[in-house]
Protein backbone atom coordinates (compact mmCIF):
# COMPACT_ATOMS: atom_id res chain seq x y z
CA UNK A 1 0.00 0.00 0.00
CA UNK A 2 2.78 2.47 0.72
CA UNK A 3 4.59 1.31 -2.42
CA UNK A 4 1.63 2.43 -4.40
CA UNK A 5 0.77 5.84 -2.74
CA UNK A 6 4.76 6.82 -3.11
CA UNK A 7 4.07 5.80 -6.67
CA UNK A 8 0.66 7.94 -6.81
CA UNK A 9 2.30 10.97 -5.22
CA UNK A 10 5.17 10.93 -8.02
CA UNK A 11 2.77 10.70 -11.08
CA UNK A 12 1.02 13.63 -9.74
CA UNK A 13 4.29 15.66 -8.94
CA UNK A 14 4.97 15.03 -12.23
CA UNK A 15 1.78 15.72 -13.98
CA UNK A 16 1.70 18.75 -12.42
CA UNK A 17 4.82 19.83 -14.42
CA UNK A 18 4.20 18.63 -17.78
CA UNK A 19 2.06 20.24 -20.02
CA UNK A 20 1.01 19.66 -24.48
CA UNK A 21 0.37 23.06 -25.76
CA UNK A 22 0.42 24.06 -29.22
CA UNK A 23 3.23 25.06 -31.20
CA UNK A 24 4.14 26.65 -34.45
CA UNK A 25 7.66 25.95 -36.84
CA UNK A 26 9.97 28.53 -37.05
CA UNK A 27 13.54 29.23 -38.99
CA UNK A 28 16.83 29.24 -37.77
CA UNK A 29 19.28 31.45 -39.79
CA UNK A 30 22.95 31.44 -39.52
CA UNK A 31 25.57 32.53 -41.94
CA UNK A 32 29.46 31.31 -41.86
CA UNK A 33 31.56 33.65 -44.74
CA UNK A 34 29.39 33.06 -47.97
CA UNK A 35 27.26 30.52 -46.82
CA UNK A 36 23.74 30.89 -45.30
CA UNK A 37 22.32 27.98 -43.67
CA UNK A 38 18.29 28.20 -42.67
CA UNK A 39 16.72 25.45 -41.07
CA UNK A 40 12.45 25.28 -40.71
CA UNK A 41 11.20 23.11 -37.45
CA UNK A 42 8.98 22.57 -34.66
CA UNK A 43 11.18 22.02 -31.68
CA UNK A 44 14.31 22.63 -30.51
CA UNK A 45 15.85 19.45 -31.95
CA UNK A 46 19.68 18.64 -32.49
CA UNK A 47 19.13 19.00 -36.10
CA UNK A 48 19.47 22.81 -36.03
CA UNK A 49 23.39 22.18 -34.09
CA UNK A 50 23.91 19.62 -37.00
CA UNK A 51 22.88 21.96 -39.59
CA UNK A 52 24.84 25.34 -38.15
CA UNK A 53 28.08 21.93 -38.27
CA UNK A 54 26.97 21.74 -41.82
CA UNK A 55 27.73 26.09 -42.26
CA UNK A 56 31.04 25.94 -40.77
CA UNK A 57 31.90 22.92 -43.02
CA UNK A 58 30.47 24.14 -46.33
CA UNK A 59 32.03 27.40 -46.13
CA UNK A 60 35.19 25.29 -45.73
CA UNK A 61 34.33 23.80 -48.70
CA UNK A 62 33.75 26.53 -50.29
CA UNK A 63 37.27 28.19 -50.11
CA UNK A 64 39.03 24.90 -50.94
CA UNK A 65 36.83 25.34 -54.54
CA UNK A 66 37.81 28.60 -54.54
CA UNK A 67 34.38 29.43 -54.95
CA UNK A 68 32.70 32.74 -52.97
CA UNK A 69 29.73 34.06 -54.68
CA UNK A 70 26.25 33.59 -51.81
CA UNK A 71 25.06 29.95 -51.82
CA UNK A 72 22.36 28.66 -49.66
CA UNK A 73 21.74 25.44 -47.82
CA UNK A 74 17.86 25.93 -46.90
CA UNK A 75 16.64 22.56 -44.09
CA UNK A 76 12.84 21.78 -43.98
CA UNK A 77 13.03 18.97 -41.48
CA UNK A 78 10.13 16.73 -41.26
CA UNK A 79 9.80 15.76 -37.83
CA UNK A 80 6.07 13.81 -37.10
CA UNK A 81 7.82 10.91 -38.93
CA UNK A 82 10.63 9.36 -41.33
CA UNK A 83 10.89 10.52 -44.72
CA UNK A 84 13.51 9.78 -47.05
CA UNK A 85 15.84 13.13 -48.33
CA UNK A 86 14.59 14.54 -51.26
CA UNK A 87 16.84 17.35 -52.52
CA UNK A 88 16.64 20.11 -55.13
CA UNK A 89 19.55 22.02 -56.68
CA UNK A 90 19.15 25.53 -58.28
CA UNK A 91 20.51 28.92 -59.23
CA UNK A 92 18.34 31.37 -58.48
CA UNK A 93 17.50 34.13 -55.01
CA UNK A 94 15.87 30.72 -53.34
CA UNK A 95 12.76 32.20 -53.23
CA UNK A 96 9.86 29.60 -52.96
CA UNK A 97 6.20 30.20 -53.91
CA UNK A 98 3.75 28.50 -51.50
CA UNK A 99 0.76 26.64 -53.36
CA UNK A 100 -1.30 26.68 -50.35
CA UNK A 101 -1.45 30.18 -50.26
CA UNK A 102 -2.47 30.86 -53.64
CA UNK A 103 0.88 30.80 -54.87
CA UNK A 104 2.16 33.52 -52.58
CA UNK A 105 5.88 34.09 -53.21
CA UNK A 106 8.03 34.11 -50.39
CA UNK A 107 10.75 36.71 -49.55
CA UNK A 108 14.36 36.06 -51.79
CA UNK A 109 17.00 34.49 -49.30
CA UNK A 110 19.92 35.74 -50.71
CA UNK A 111 20.44 38.92 -52.18
CA UNK A 112 21.99 38.00 -55.51
CA UNK A 113 21.78 34.92 -57.25
CA UNK A 114 23.41 32.05 -55.95
CA UNK A 115 23.34 28.35 -55.36
CA UNK A 116 20.80 26.89 -53.31
CA UNK A 117 21.23 23.68 -52.16
CA UNK A 118 17.42 22.45 -50.40
CA UNK A 119 16.70 19.36 -48.82
CA UNK A 120 13.71 18.22 -47.04
CA UNK A 121 14.24 15.21 -44.93
CA UNK A 122 13.69 13.89 -41.08
CA UNK A 123 17.60 13.93 -40.48
CA UNK A 124 20.17 15.76 -42.66
CA UNK A 125 23.43 13.43 -43.60
CA UNK A 126 26.11 15.64 -43.22
CA UNK A 127 28.74 14.36 -46.01
CA UNK A 128 25.81 13.70 -48.66
CA UNK A 129 24.74 17.16 -48.35
CA UNK A 130 28.25 18.41 -48.43
CA UNK A 131 28.54 16.46 -52.07
CA UNK A 132 25.31 18.12 -53.41
CA UNK A 133 27.26 21.36 -52.68
CA UNK A 134 30.20 20.27 -54.15
CA UNK A 135 28.93 19.06 -57.45
CA UNK A 136 26.59 22.41 -57.17
CA UNK A 137 30.34 24.36 -56.95
CA UNK A 138 31.60 22.58 -60.21
CA UNK A 139 28.46 22.66 -62.36
CA UNK A 140 26.60 26.01 -61.53
CA UNK A 141 26.40 27.12 -65.38
CA UNK A 142 25.25 24.18 -66.10
CA UNK A 143 22.46 24.08 -62.96
CA UNK A 144 21.89 27.28 -64.12
CA UNK A 145 20.32 26.53 -67.67
CA UNK A 146 19.12 23.21 -66.95
CA UNK A 147 16.52 23.93 -63.97
CA UNK A 148 12.97 24.70 -64.12
CA UNK A 149 10.10 25.35 -61.97
CA UNK A 150 8.49 22.05 -60.06
CA UNK A 151 6.12 21.57 -57.70
CA UNK A 152 6.54 19.61 -55.00
CA UNK A 153 3.88 18.80 -52.09
CA UNK A 154 4.80 15.90 -50.65
CA UNK A 155 6.04 16.29 -46.65
CA UNK A 156 4.02 19.05 -45.56
CA UNK A 157 5.62 21.19 -48.20
CA UNK A 158 3.17 22.89 -51.16
CA UNK A 159 6.20 24.95 -53.07
CA UNK A 160 7.01 26.34 -56.60
CA UNK A 161 10.63 26.62 -56.60
CA UNK A 162 13.53 25.80 -59.12
CA UNK A 163 15.53 22.85 -59.60
CA UNK A 164 16.92 20.50 -61.87
CA UNK A 165 15.60 16.74 -62.20
CA UNK A 166 15.66 15.71 -58.59
CA UNK A 167 17.07 11.81 -59.79
CA UNK A 168 20.21 13.61 -60.86
CA UNK A 169 20.91 13.53 -56.88
CA UNK A 170 20.81 9.55 -57.15
CA UNK A 171 23.85 10.02 -59.00
CA UNK A 172 25.39 12.50 -57.01
CA UNK A 173 25.15 10.46 -53.81
CA UNK A 174 25.95 7.14 -55.63
CA UNK A 175 29.18 8.48 -56.67
CA UNK A 176 32.92 8.29 -54.63
CA UNK A 177 33.63 10.41 -52.22
CA UNK A 178 36.70 13.04 -54.39
CA UNK A 179 39.87 13.87 -52.66
CA UNK A 180 38.49 17.16 -51.40
CA UNK A 181 35.48 15.81 -49.61
CA UNK A 182 37.56 13.54 -47.80
CA UNK A 183 39.95 16.46 -46.16
CA UNK A 184 37.08 18.14 -45.11
CA UNK A 185 35.66 15.11 -43.48
CA UNK A 186 38.92 15.33 -41.15
CA UNK A 187 37.85 18.67 -39.79
CA UNK A 188 37.05 18.64 -36.19
CA UNK A 189 33.92 20.90 -35.50
CA UNK A 190 32.70 21.15 -32.53
CA UNK A 191 28.51 21.54 -31.45
CA UNK A 192 27.87 25.21 -31.21
CA UNK A 193 27.14 26.56 -28.22
CA UNK A 194 28.77 29.88 -26.93
CA UNK A 195 28.57 29.65 -23.52
CA UNK A 196 29.89 26.10 -22.74
CA UNK A 197 33.03 25.62 -21.08
CA UNK A 198 33.30 22.50 -19.51
CA UNK A 199 31.77 18.87 -19.29
CA UNK A 200 30.26 16.56 -21.47
CA UNK A 201 29.98 17.74 -25.51
CA UNK A 202 31.15 16.36 -28.81
CA UNK A 203 32.69 17.24 -32.14
CA UNK A 204 32.07 16.23 -35.59
CA UNK A 205 34.34 14.23 -37.72
CA UNK A 206 34.90 11.83 -40.09
CA UNK A 207 31.37 11.32 -39.85
CA UNK A 208 31.44 10.35 -36.27
CA UNK A 209 29.73 12.09 -33.38
CA UNK A 210 32.41 12.37 -30.83
CA UNK A 211 31.83 12.25 -27.15
CA UNK A 212 34.59 14.35 -25.25
CA UNK A 213 35.08 15.39 -21.62
CA UNK A 214 36.38 18.97 -21.85
CA UNK A 215 38.06 20.68 -18.61
CA UNK A 216 40.48 23.54 -18.31
CA UNK A 217 41.12 23.61 -22.26
CA UNK A 218 41.74 19.85 -22.36
CA UNK A 219 39.68 17.12 -23.40
CA UNK A 220 39.25 13.58 -23.37
CA UNK A 221 37.78 11.48 -25.84
CA UNK A 222 34.35 9.32 -24.23
CA UNK A 223 33.20 7.27 -26.85
CA UNK A 224 31.81 7.62 -30.82
CA UNK A 225 28.48 7.61 -32.07
CA UNK A 226 27.15 7.29 -36.02
CA UNK A 227 24.28 9.69 -34.91
CA UNK A 228 22.98 11.87 -32.28
CA UNK A 229 19.08 12.67 -31.90
CA UNK A 230 19.12 14.54 -28.78
CA UNK A 231 21.75 16.03 -25.71
CA UNK A 232 20.20 17.21 -22.58
CA UNK A 233 22.10 18.54 -19.69
CA UNK A 234 20.36 18.13 -16.60
CA UNK A 235 21.90 18.56 -12.81
CA UNK A 236 25.07 16.65 -12.92
CA UNK A 237 23.78 14.15 -15.65
CA UNK A 238 23.80 14.63 -19.28
CA UNK A 239 21.85 12.66 -21.50
CA UNK A 240 22.44 11.84 -24.97
CA UNK A 241 19.93 9.82 -27.37
CA UNK A 242 22.01 8.04 -30.02
CA UNK A 243 18.59 7.71 -32.06
CA UNK A 244 14.66 8.72 -31.29
CA UNK A 245 15.03 5.25 -29.01
CA UNK A 246 18.24 4.65 -27.90
CA UNK A 247 20.20 6.64 -25.00
CA UNK A 248 22.86 6.68 -23.08
CA UNK A 249 23.76 8.86 -19.61
CA UNK A 250 26.98 10.54 -18.84
CA UNK A 251 28.48 12.17 -15.60
CA UNK A 252 28.86 15.92 -16.26
CA UNK A 253 31.91 16.49 -14.14
CA UNK A 254 33.59 12.63 -15.14
CA UNK A 255 35.19 11.46 -17.93
CA UNK A 256 32.33 8.30 -18.25
CA UNK A 257 29.16 6.74 -19.19
CA UNK A 258 27.67 6.39 -16.37
CA UNK A 259 24.60 3.47 -17.68
CA UNK A 260 24.08 0.82 -20.33
CA UNK A 261 22.53 1.55 -23.37
CA UNK A 262 18.86 2.23 -23.02
CA UNK A 263 16.07 1.75 -25.42
CA UNK A 264 12.48 3.39 -24.59
CA UNK A 265 9.63 1.96 -25.42
CA UNK A 266 7.31 3.59 -27.74
CA UNK A 267 9.72 5.77 -28.97
CA UNK A 268 8.44 5.05 -32.70
CA UNK A 269 5.29 7.06 -32.11
CA UNK A 270 7.05 10.02 -30.08
CA UNK A 271 7.87 12.87 -32.64
CA UNK A 272 9.22 15.64 -30.20
CA UNK A 273 12.30 15.98 -28.11
CA UNK A 274 11.82 13.68 -24.66
CA UNK A 275 11.19 16.06 -21.55
CA UNK A 276 13.67 15.09 -19.09
CA UNK A 277 13.16 17.04 -15.36
CA UNK A 278 15.39 16.38 -12.01
CA UNK A 279 12.71 15.06 -9.73
CA UNK A 280 15.26 14.81 -6.99
CA UNK A 281 18.34 12.39 -5.79
CA UNK A 282 19.64 10.61 -8.56
CA UNK A 283 15.99 9.88 -9.75
CA UNK A 284 15.37 11.55 -13.37
CA UNK A 285 11.90 12.17 -14.77
CA UNK A 286 11.57 11.21 -18.88
CA UNK A 287 8.45 12.11 -20.77
CA UNK A 288 6.43 11.87 -24.16
CA UNK A 289 3.26 11.96 -25.59
CA UNK A 290 1.90 9.93 -28.38
CA UNK A 291 -1.37 9.01 -30.42
CA UNK A 292 -2.48 5.03 -30.32
CA UNK A 293 -5.21 3.15 -30.49
CA UNK A 294 -5.56 2.84 -27.03
CA UNK A 295 -9.20 4.22 -25.56
CA UNK A 296 -9.55 7.51 -23.71
CA UNK A 297 -8.15 10.58 -24.39
CA UNK A 298 -5.64 11.43 -26.38
CA UNK A 299 -2.68 11.77 -26.99
CA UNK A 300 -1.26 9.58 -24.30
CA UNK A 301 1.53 10.47 -21.53
CA UNK A 302 4.40 8.46 -20.94
CA UNK A 303 6.67 8.42 -18.15
CA UNK A 304 10.01 7.16 -17.75
CA UNK A 305 11.89 6.59 -14.22
CA UNK A 306 15.50 6.87 -14.24
CA UNK A 307 17.24 6.11 -11.07
CA UNK A 308 21.05 6.96 -12.05
CA UNK A 309 23.25 5.39 -8.97
CA UNK A 310 21.43 1.82 -9.88
CA UNK A 311 21.09 2.56 -13.58
CA UNK A 312 17.72 1.19 -13.21
CA UNK A 313 14.63 2.22 -15.94
CA UNK A 314 11.11 2.66 -15.42
CA UNK A 315 9.54 2.08 -18.51
CA UNK A 316 6.17 2.94 -18.15
CA UNK A 317 4.53 4.83 -14.63
CA UNK A 318 1.29 5.10 -15.74
CA UNK A 319 1.66 0.93 -16.84
CA UNK A 320 2.86 0.37 -13.12
CA UNK A 321 0.09 2.54 -11.59
CA UNK A 322 -2.46 0.69 -13.28
CA UNK A 323 -1.25 -2.44 -11.67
Amino acid sequence: MKKTKSIAFLLILLLTSMTVSAHQDFWVVTESGNVKTRIKTGYQYEEIKKVQIIGELAELLAKKLNYNEPILLDFNHYYVGTAEPIYFLSFDNGTIKYNYDGARKGKPLLSKKGIVVRQVSSEFDIVNTLKMLEYSINNWKTIKKEQTKIEYNENYCDWIINSIDTNKSIDILASKETEVIREIKKTKIYRPEKDFKSGITYYWQNNKYNIVFKKNNKEELVTSLNSIYDIQRKWNTVFIFETTSDFLVYDTYKKEIVSKKWKIENAEKNYRPYEINHIGGDKYSISFYYYSNEPGIQPKNQILIYARHDDKLIQNLNKLMKE
